[in-house]
């Protein structure tokens, strides 16, 4: 009786040479590929998007309501520029901070589905519930990397970009290299920092599409925001290397699927 045959298949990368800084980002073609992965993709992944903000706002939206009983309360507050007290403010942080945390199971499976991309595979928005299984580490996770990056933020206000940016690859590395939180976070600091100057790069064109998302009334978000996750995704590809799970079916066909979808 004929038996699948399952073998590893690796796509850039390596967390060794990442943490050495021996990889290629080539921001121009990183750019590029990203650009295509989201016009090709598009359908399949923003209504993905739409859902992680939808939940992100929906938890932004109660959390306010619980601190200050009408939510509109902090938003009038900040668009008439009256009434904005210290209490005001701290209940937008934390209710921000609470959608962060919350919303990372989502966030997880919104970049597993940006990774499928970078390797050539196809995504589903029924995908949008595979980060789950990774809830509680995503979650420690972000909760880890948002304290430290809020005080940063008070500390000066470049240092809390900056580790934004070192922080970035973290998460992702918990699912995809099932790295603990703390070293998930140190190895995408070290990876970070070794390679700050391409990835700032491209990440200042990111920024350029947001600016401009907001000048156009937010609609340039329906291109910003997929464009972000698949330029990450191809920067993580390049950096720390993609695993597939390739499967030799009775038939002598193949398929070839992410290590982290069920097969």
């Amino acid at each position: 009786m004929n038996k699948n045959m399952k073998t590893n298949l690796h796509i850039g990368g390596s967390l060794e040479k990442a943490e050495k800084g021996d990889v290629e980002l080539p921001v121009i073609p990183m750019l590029k590929e990203a650009a295509n992965l989201t016009i090709k993709n598009y359908v399949t992944f923003f209504p993905a998007l739409l859902g992680l903000f939808l939940a992100q706002l929906a938890i932004l939206l109660f959390a306010l309501k619980v601190q200050l009983g009408d939510p509109m309360v902090f938003f009038n507050a900040v668009i008439t520029g009256t009434d904005l007290t210290d209490g005001i403010l701290k209940a937008g942080y934390l209710a921000n901070y609470a959608s962060d945390i919350l919303s990372a199971p989502l966030y997880v499976s919104v970049c597993w589905m940006a990774l499928n991309h970078a390797v050539g595979l196809p995504s589903k928005p029924s995908q949008l519930v595979k980060g789950f299984s990774f809830a509680a580490a995503a979650i420690i996770t972000a909760l880890l990397t948002s304290a430290i990056q809020g005080l940063g933020n008070a500390l000066f206000p470049i240092i809390g970009i900056l580790l934004s940016m070192c922080f970035g690859f973290a998460i992702i590395l918990i699912f995809e290299k099932r790295l603990s939180p703390i070293v998930a976070i140190k190895t995408s600091t070290i990876a970070t920092l070794r390679k700050l100057m391409p990835i700032t790069a491209v990440y200042l064109v990111v920024v350029f599409f947001f600016v401009i998302s907001f000048a156009t009334a937010g609609l340039g978000l329906f291109w910003a925001l997929p464009f972000f996750f698949n330029v990450k995704a191809v920067m993580y590809r390049n950096m720390f290397g993609i695993t597939l799970n390739v499967v030799k079916l009775p038939d002598d066909s193949t398929e070839q699927d992410n290590n982290q979808q069920a097969l």
